[in-house]
């Protein structure tokens, strides 16, 4: 707008380029265009503009056509009376609302170009109407083709007039029906790429599940006669199966929009009634609306509810719902099978075969839910529902597709590159979480540019008026000033990649929201000693998904599963929160007896309930916290609770290294009794790597001490020596050296609540309270154990 010198609420006529009038002058007629008003907005690409598919056919355009933009800036003489023909059957035509209506509507337009269309909205549905005639000074005006709209105006309407049966003429009379429900649906944008294109490109990360779709839905509603010409029935459903979230009903109503098919939506039981019967004829209602007004597209959302499986089904109703679906389905294309060859022959009225099927009917039905095994069987063979996609949680790729496609419509300032860093970070996150994401991003945007101007909205409305006005009035120079000023405004406006990282934080994956947990902010710099120890787990859980080619080129797969085990108190847990800190996956902490169950089955199905969470939110890790809970040695006794235990170790075996794999899943467990775990489960394959945490060393030691007393802010006299105390401390825990300098801190607070400082004597006198719980034999048993086991301590 800036370029053209337009200012908001301008008029301007919108044309094609000259090229392109030259090309349509040698075979049509010249198109007069279209007159619109210009608005400015934050969500189209520059040098772009957005146009109402009645706008686009009145300027002779097609989405992605370049076109021309003139100011009206010359005097237009304003019409003494203009005539306006309906283009389709308008009962109404000739009552005095619908007369006062249209002229209302004529003036808020405020110019018209004879030859152009005009729609609005009445009585609940568009009605198109064109001009087809303008009288100025009450003579016929052929030398000009925009008018002015004014009170003094007559607006005369005519009905409508069937056009005769030429096949030029009704293919127009289609084009522009199919054009009045395209703009019903969707309002496109003048970018490159097709019509087709340009609704596919709001879903992001489902490429090949859309080309399915599409192969299965579009060829049956528009070509049927491609299946019939080999003599099969085109398909009749696709169901759609996956998680909550990604995307399932935003492919249904897109194909159906870029189709130009009749979309009828069925909310799972919204149809469900009390009075018997009725349910199932509503059902048989919508699919003979579908038959009439075919090509069209049943799509049943959540269809499990409305559907379920008939011997496990709670009433009779809903075995009837099942089996008035079944039929219907089964009938849905019965009318789509042509006279057998031979057989077809002209018509009275001259239409073909070919004709005849085309006309015949064309449905197909899309089912969507995220319970596919809760569906009745029946439904789910080929002939109803023939064909079933997967829509699953993505992965990095096209979580970075996702995004982008979202962040088109945000002003943003993101590079490829921290796009790309947002898709790697952003593990479980399925579309409507993304979006999510960047709905809050914008959110903390407007906070931002809010309470950085501290402008009230009326104050901001007045200063945004008056730069629109200062833009088209002021000279060059201070323009220039202003220009830059707006391009300041428009970069705080904008979603920056440091408002989608505090988003992410705040927006939890949908399939973690049951499990999620707070993950304290541990860092292996929090860590005192123990670097073999964070090496090898560095090197199991990070390094596969940092340098996954190196795996792949050296043909091995990653570790499955690491067990931690030593003495109470040596930063088992500890080192579990900060994997999960660290690696930034999503973290399944399972306190083991917490998955056993009164109930018969409870228990095992826990455990697949908690394989299943981590594979929906892969790559995760599940820690398994004192897992010789879970996993006692089978046959170790008679009693019940031993066999259920039995059960729920062959459950957690079978999860491990069972017929479905588990990708992009790393199981972590803690113990301190590696004695009494079944060997099963110690084997690899399953348990990859066991390393010992032994008690800390000298030097881990005195970084616990370094930690504690500096890095921590604990006041601490210079008379206090870190040495010494590492030395002192010989034969104590992680855990018990921590809580020797919270000791010390309460033996100097008893002494003064004033004290500013912790003193050697006050180390001096915990340590004296102190009792070691780690002790020789305990040290032995671990030793004798590795010894037994064939184990080697790193």
């Amino acid at each position: 707008m800036r370029q053209l010198r337009l200012a908001a609420g301008d008029h301007v006529l919108i044309r094609a380029q000259e090229e392109k009038e030259q090309a349509q002058e040698q075979g049509t007629e010249r198109s007069p265009g279209s007159v619109a008003i210009a608005w400015p907005s934050l969500t189209v690409a520059e040098n772009h503009i957005q146009l109402s598919s009645v706008s686009r056919l009145n300027a002779n355009v097609a989405v992605g056509d370049p076109i021309k933009i003139t100011l009206l800036e010359d005097a237009i003489h304003e019409a003494s009376q203009i005539t306006l023909s309906a283009m389709h059957n308008i009962p109404f035509v000739s009552n005095v609302m619908f007369s006062l209506f249209t002229k209302e509507i004529m003036l808020e337009i405020k110019f018209v170009v004879k030859d152009n269309y005009v729609e609005f909205p009445y009585n609940g549905k568009p009605q198109r109407l064109r001009v087809t005639g303008v009288l100025l000074d009450r003579r016929e005006q052929d030398n000009q083709s925009i008018f002015a709209i004014g009170q003094d105006t007559i607006v005369k309407i005519l009905p409508f007039t069937p056009v005769p049966t030429a096949k030029s003429a009704l293919k127009q009379d289609t084009k522009e029906k199919a054009d009045s429900l395209q703009q019903d649906m969707d309002v496109d944008k003048t970018s490159s790429g097709s019509n087709d294109g340009g609704h596919y490109e709001k879903i992001g990360g489902l490429a090949e599940q859309v080309k399915t779709v599409r192969e299965m839905v579009e060829i049956p509603l528009h070509n049927p006669e491609v299946f019939t010409q080999f003599g099969l029935r085109p398909p009749k459903g696709v169901l759609l199966y996956g998680p909550p979230g990604t995307g399932k009903t935003l492919i249904a109503r897109t194909v159906a929009t870029a189709t130009g098919a009749f979309l009828t939506v069925i909310n799972g039981p919204e149809i469900i009634s009390k009075f018997y019967g009725e349910t199932e004829a509503k059902l048989r209602t919508i699919f003979e609306l579908a038959a009439e007004r075919s090509p069209s597209i049943i799509f049943i959302d959540e269809i499990d509810a409305l559907c379920p499986k008939r011997d496990e089904a709670a009433s009779e109703m809903e075995k009837r719902v099942v089996a008035t679906l079944l039929t219907l389905m089964d009938g849905a294309s019965d009318k789509r099978i042509p006279p057998k060859s031979g057989t077809a022959t002209d018509g009275d009225d001259g239409t073909s075969s070919d004709e005849t099927t085309k006309k015949a009917p064309r449905i197909v039905v899309m089912g969507a839910t995220n319970r596919p095994n809760a569906l009745d069987e029946a439904l789910r063979r080929p002939g109803r529902f023939d064909r079933e996609i997967e829509i699953g949680i993505p992965d990095a790729k096209a979580r970075g597709e996702i995004l982008a496609a979202l962040l088109k419509r945000i002003p943003n300032t993101l590079t490829s590159n921290e796009v790309e860093h947002l898709a790697s970070i952003s593990h479980g996150y399925v579309g409507a979480d993304l979006a999510a994401v960047c709905r809050e991003a914008g959110l903390k945007t407007i906070h931002r540019v809010v309470s950085k101007t501290r402008r009230s909205i009326e104050e901001e409305a007045l200063h945004l008026q008056a730069q629109f006005r200062a833009l088209s009035v002021s000279d060059s120079g201070s323009k220039d000033v202003k220009e830059q000023e707006q391009e300041d405004e428009k970069d705080e406006l904008m979603v920056s990649a440091e408002d989608m990282r505090l988003a992410l934080t705040d927006v939890k994956p949908s399939a973690m929201r049951e499990i999620m947990i707070e993950v304290p902010k541990v860092f292996w710099s929090d860590i005192g000693g123990q670097q073999e120890i964070k090496q090898k787990l560095k090197e199991s859980v990070e390094w596969p998904l940092q340098h996954p080619e190196a795996f792949i080129r050296m043909g091995i797969r990653p570790p499955k599963g690491i067990l931690l085990y030593g003495p109470p108190g040596c930063s088992k847990t500890l080192m579990a929160k900060a994997l999960a800190t660290q690696a930034g996956l999503n973290f399944i902490a399972v306190k083991g007896p917490e998955l056993f169950s009164k109930w018969v089955g409870e228990s095992e199905k826990a455990v697949r309930e908690v394989f299943r969470k981590a594979r929906a939110a892969s790559p995760s890790i599940v820690f398994f916290d004192e897992i010789d809970a879970l996993t006692v040695k089978r046959g170790g006794g008679d009693d019940g609770g031993s066999s259920v235990a039995d059960r729920v170790l062959s459950q957690l075996l079978n999860e491990l290294d069972g017929i479905e794999p588990l990708v992009n899943v790393t199981v972590v467990a803690a113990t301190n009794r590696p004695d009494i775990m079944d060997p099963a489960l110690m084997r690899p394959g399953r348990i990859d790597r066991i390393l010992y945490v032994s008690p800390p060393d000298l030097a881990s030691r005195r970084e616990i001490l370094r930690l504690q007393i500096h890095s921590k802010k604990m006041a601490c006299d210079p008379d206090v020596d870190i040495e010494l105390l590492a030395e002192q401390t010989e034969g104590c825990s992680g855990a018990e050296v921590v809580a020797l300098c919270q000791e010390a801190a309460m033996k100097a607070m008893e002494e003064s609540l004033e004290i500013e400082a912790v003193a050697a004597r006050h180390f001096e006198q915990a340590l004296k309270g102190m009792t070691r719980r780690i002790t020789p034999e305990m040290i032995r048993f671990y030793d004798e154990f590795r010894m037994r086991s064939g184990l080697k301590s790193v």
